[in-house]
This record gives structure tokens, sequence and C-alpha cells, in this order.
């Protein structure tokens, strides 16, 4: 996934002036599979050691990441890409993969 994203990685919510969109790798899948793999190992980590706060910091770490870092992410991808991150956002999971075909 790192290897995929490659210099396009961030450390804001903004994109970079030679920022390019990449849709391959697993972001073929999932817009933000870093976002998820870090929730999965934090998930499983807290159930693994038994440690209730760990499991609710998990849950609260998962309601940030879906309801004000990936929001404001999306924002600036869609001014920097236009229809074309809107396409890809129509055919892709944001944290998982789409079960259904998209439209």
């Amino acid at each position: 996934m790192l290897r995929t994203i490659g210099n396009n990685i961030s450390e804001t919510f903004l994109t970079k002036d030679n920022h390019a969109l990449v849709t391959h790798g697993p972001y073929r899948w999932v817009r933000h599979p870093l976002y998820t793999v870090a929730t999965v190992i934090f998930v499983a980590l807290s159930l693994v050691a038994a440690n209730w706060f760990m499991l609710a910091m998990a849950v609260l770490l998962i309601f940030v990441i879906a309801f004000f870092v990936i929001p404001r992410e999306e924002k600036q991808l869609a001014l920097k890409f236009g229809d074309v991150y809107r396409l890809y956002q129509q055919r892709t999971g944001r944290l998982f993969p789409r079960l259904s075909p998209s439209r």
C-alpha cells in the first residue's frame, strides 16, 4: 500500500503541487486503505489484549477518521482532480470495497 501511494502520501489532508491520483494497487478497491488497515489493526490488538479502553479508543479513532479526516481529504482531492476523483469515488468504497456494482 505504501509502495503504491509513493510520494503522494501526505502528512495532512492537503494535496501537494505534484500530487497524482493513485487508483491502482489496493486503491483500485478502496479510497483510504491506510486508514482501513490502521483501524483493523487497532481493533484487533484491543481484542487480543482484551482491553476495553483500547477498544473504546479504536472506536473513537474510527469515528474521527470517518467523520472528520476523510471528508476533509476527499474535499481537497475533489478540488484538485475534479470529475476524475468524483468518478473514482463512485466506483470505489471509502474504507471497504463496494459490495454492489457502481452506478
